[in-house]
């Protein structure tokens, strides 16, 4: 799920948007244990548009007993209506000295509130079962993405967690901001925030796309710094996705 561009939706929603942007925000004060840093999701969503792609994340913490491991999401996805889209992940994990290994395979449903050129608003819900044992888990939350200005645009998500069948259960929330300068219309930079307790991280990513034929080769690369001594040190992370 990678398209943040501003597709026109069925009609504008008056819901002010501080007051959007500020419960979007509540998470970062409470608390959670894990926080992932892969991908920040964009509530708009297009019918018929087929989507293949991957997400890559490396942990780089001195000291810390993941230092070094690595994360790929294989994804396949599909705009069944404006309103709604689908996608099929598989999830691996490489710790150093050995090779990926399948971790769990997941199920996103996205629900489009409403979308047009300035703001667009969804739901997603976002179903994962180990790919060995027992453990799943169940993650939802709103996504919202707003235009600020001409050249500006905002994306935020908000996602609490659950699993289930594992000796930690418990609930995790955590958030995430995507803020970008959009004047350019294939490299754009953008400064990006991932929030949870005792996990606080910025960092810039560079997103980028190209026109192939009819379909659109979509490009993110970004780097995140901790922010706190319980943080992680570096988290690089990239997506590389075609739509069809």
């Amino acid at each position: 799920m990678f398209r943040t561009t501003n597709n026109v939706g069925v009609h504008r929603h008056t819901v002010p948007a501080s007051q959007i942007f500020l419960f979007l925000l509540w998470p970062f004060t409470v608390e959670a244990e894990e926080l992932a840093v892969d991908e920040i999701f964009s509530p708009r969503i297009t019918a018929g548009d087929l989507e293949i792609g991957v997400v890559g994340a490396f942990l780089d913490s001195q000291g810390s007993e993941d230092d070094n491991l690595r994360f790929e999401q294989w994804e396949i996805g599909y705009g069944i209506t404006d309103r709604f889209s689908a996608e099929l992940n598989f999830n691996a994990n490489k710790s150093p000295g050995s090779a990926y290994s399948l971790k769990e395979y997941e199920i996103e449903l996205v629900g489009n509130f409403f979308q047009d050129h300035e703001s667009a608003a969804g739901l997603l819900l976002e179903l994962s079962k180990a790919h060995r044992g027992t453990g799943s888990e169940i993650e939802i939350g709103p996504l919202y993405e707003r235009q600020l200005a001409d050249h500006y645009r905002i994306l935020t998500n908000v996602l609490v967690s659950r699993s289930f069948g594992e000796d930690d259960e418990q609930l995790e929330l955590t958030g995430s901001v995507q803020a970008a300068y959009t004047k350019p219309e294939t490299f754009q930079l953008a400064l990006e925030y991932y929030g949870a307790r005792n996990n606080h991280l910025l960092g810039p990513a560079i997103l980028a796309e190209f026109r192939m034929g009819s379909s659109l080769l979509e490009l993110q690369a970004g780097v995140v710094f901790g922010l706190s001594p319980e943080s992680d040190d570096v988290i690089y992370r990239w997506e590389l996705g075609m739509e069809m």
